[in-house]
């Protein structure tokens, strides 16, 4: 980090929303927290792993999904539609919240990104 003069100040002021926007942008591509999702993920073939993904729903929100979009099972040929069953459990399953496991985890290393991005 470094200190800025006083002359300095209404400049990076100025910048400051931009790189806010910018810095966001890039840790909302969360690719450390889908790595720890798909690692953390229970295992069979591997489909419900590899169809975890970022979504974007605008420039400063994403949303860590898993299953759908075409994603399928190579055991059965079916769209994988288990993954709110393996994360939220059923009656006979428990819950193994992959996700919100990822996310709680690496949610840290997300902030620091940001602000990293911000820093003149």
């Amino acid at each position: 980090m470094r200190t800025l003069g006083i002359e300095e100040l209404p400049e990076a002021l100025g910048a400051l929303p931009e790189r806010i926007s910018e810095a966001a942008h890039a840790a909302l591509g969360l690719d450390g927290v889908v790595a720890l999702a798909r690692t953390l993920c229970p295992m069979d073939t591997g489909a419900l792993a590899s169809s975890i993904r970022v979504e974007r729903a605008g420039p400063l929100e994403a949303s860590l999904v898993a299953g759908g979009n075409g994603h399928t099972n190579p055991r059965t040929g079916r769209v994988i539609d288990y993954a709110a069953a393996v994360h939220d459990g059923t009656s006979t399953r428990p819950p193994r919240p992959f996700i919100t496991q990822a996310i709680l985890i690496e949610s840290d290393t997300v902030a620091h990104a940001v602000l990293e991005g911000v820093e003149p």
